[in-house]
């Protein structure tokens, strides 16, 4: 089994990217298995995942690089034990830090390797996020050893030029490149074949470390002051599809507006979602100061066959 870990903050695009990876992955008769990680009580991503039909493994109430770590290492053992898949993708919640997330498995008694850890930035995003938490967004970029600029269709070339610049100094060991998950499939193509390699065994691993190669483990929530919020609502009254999606841009824009008068330099991920039939209704806004972008999404019932 090769487990896989894909990082980034919230808003990044890790779910539009896990969506077309497990479907390539599906088309080439591998057989896996996701485990999703909600910090809230509901996990809107994971139900994006369920209705694509992709099976996952919800984990919510904590970050799986600290609080779950119990509910992770049993969830994967038995993943491994009854699904036998060939690749475990893992995506955290933007608030974990992926490599400890690797090194809290390696004592499994499973075999498996490693594929590159992934992390997501978002080109539009990325200096006002670095400006209110540099501490928790530098340790998740020098973690990474391939790290994607996402979106940027919606960013301008001094935008993307001055972030790719920043991370290669941040980071220099790392593969970087530019990408754009919801409207380009070259760079998805790439991460599936970064994915596909040989993987790092647990042994090799375990040796870096013992090198020196250990990085510093630190809680998410102390060094970056990030905290997530989650509820479950009841819609009383009939809905379509579009009805949905034009009342959840209307609450999300709401929200956005009470958040921003609240505080004006919040950076932050908001999203609503609903299924309707075969059709999840998904309504997210990224926000900045000065910068706030709401994208509706009509997500079809798509059932992959994976190889059983």
């Amino acid at each position: 089994m090769k487990v896989f870990i894909i990082g980034g903050f919230l808003g990044s695009g890790k779910t539009t990217t896990i969506l077309k990876l497990i479907k390539k992955m599906a088309a080439n008769d591998k057989r896996v298995a996701l485990i999703v990680n909600e910090i809230g009580e509901i996990g809107v991503d994971g139900e994006t995942l369920e209705v694509a039909g992709i099976p996952s493994r919800e984990i919510t109430k904590g970050c799986i690089c600290c609080t779950m770590k119990l509910g992770l290492r049993e969830t994967i053992k038995e993943l491994a034990n009854v699904y036998k898949p060939d690749i475990l993708m893992m995506e955290p919640t933007g608030l974990a830090f992926p490599n400890q997330i690797r090194e809290d498995l390696l004592d499994l008694d499973i075999m498996m390797t490693f594929a590159p850890i992934v992390t997501l930035v978002d080109a539009v995003r990325f200096k006002a996020e670095l400006s209110q938490i540099p501490k928790f967004v530098g340790q998740q970029l020098r973690e990474a050893e391939v790290i994607g600029i996402n979106k940027i269709d919606l960013a301008d070339e001094e935008k993307i030029t001055a972030t790719e610049a920043f991370l290669k100094e941040m980071n220099p060991k790392s593969h970087i490149f530019r990408m754009s998950a919801a409207k380009n499939d070259d760079a998805v193509n790439q991460i599936y074949d970064w994915i596909m390699k040989d993987g790092k065994t647990i042994q090799e691993l375990l040796d870096r470390f013992e090198n020196g190669e250990k990085m510093e483990t630190l809680n998410s929530i102390e060094i970056s002051n990030v905290g997530a919020h989650s509820s479950r609502y009841h819609i009383c009254g009939d809905l379509t599809v579009k009805s949905a999606g034009s009342l959840f841009e209307m609450v999300v824009t709401a929200v956005g507006r009470e958040v921003a008068q609240i505080n004006p330099s919040f950076v932050g991920h908001i999203k609503m979602a609903i299924k309707i039939g075969d059709t999840l209704v998904k309504v997210s806004q990224t926000s900045a100061p000065n910068d706030t972008q709401i994208k509706a999404e009509y997500i079809p019932q798509d059932k992959i066959e994976n190889n059983g």
